[in-house]
């Protein structure tokens, strides 16, 4: 955790002093959140199901261009998957939380000055809060355990969104596909599963520098 709360305190401080320095037009931070579906993939990963979740945190957006911006974020996600077997009334789940911090790159197409449509696409580094394995039985009752689960976690994102920004406050929305790519299991002979997931998100935000 030590690793995030530097990476954190670094893009914070980066938004602060050289935002205005850089930006064309007004620089903004915020927070956003919203819903995530995750999965896993890989040699071992089968048929699992979706699993549906939370994901917010902090976005910082620095235009750079008309036509172009820098989007460093800090998001809490929650990620896993889950298997029913409908015979034995028995569901297995794979519980994991991160923190994900990405770095979107993103072309944008001005419309009427405030409205600006755009895709994206960046790397993202993933540190593991906490994994857990769970089995609801046939009998009612739960098991469950703790997964050695990987503490970092690489890959990219891309989606697109729009952004909407008025004179003090700056509107988001977006949807975004993440993968990693990276075993899940940190031992040499695990699972091959690595994650993956879809997300729908919205925030606001103030801006912070001037044109």
């Amino acid at each position: 955790m030590n690793r995030f709360y530097s990476i954190l305190g670094l893009m914070l401080a980066f938004s602060v002093v050289a935002v205005p320095a850089m930006a064309q037009s007004q620089a903004s931070i915020g927070l956003k959140a919203g819903f995530t579906a995750a999965n896993l993939r890989g040699d071992d990963a089968g048929n699992l199901n979706w699993r549906n979740g939370f994901v917010g945190g902090l976005f910082v957006h620095i235009p750079v261009a008309s036509l172009f911006a820098i989007q460093p974020e800090a998001l809490f996600r929650q990620r896993g998957a889950y298997n029913s077997f409908e015979f034995s009334n028995i569901e297995q789940r794979i519980n994991l939380t991160y923190i994900d911090i990405p770095v979107l790159f993103k072309l944008r197409v001005p419309i009427a000055d405030i409205v600006y449509p755009h895709i994206y696409a960046g790397p993202q580094g993933s540190f593991s809060l906490k994994g857990e394995y769970e089995v609801d039985l046939y009998n009612g009752a739960t098991f469950s355990d703790q997964i050695d689960v990987r503490k970092f976690d690489f890959g990219g994102v891309f989606g697109f969104g729009v952004d909407v920004v008025t004179d003090k406050l700056f509107f988001t929305a977006d949807f975004r596909y993440g993968i990693g790519a990276l075993k899940i299991d940190k031992s040499d002979n695990g699972l091959d599963l690595k994650n993956k997931d879809l997300s729908i998100m919205v925030g606001i935000g103030v801006n912070i520098g001037q044109d």
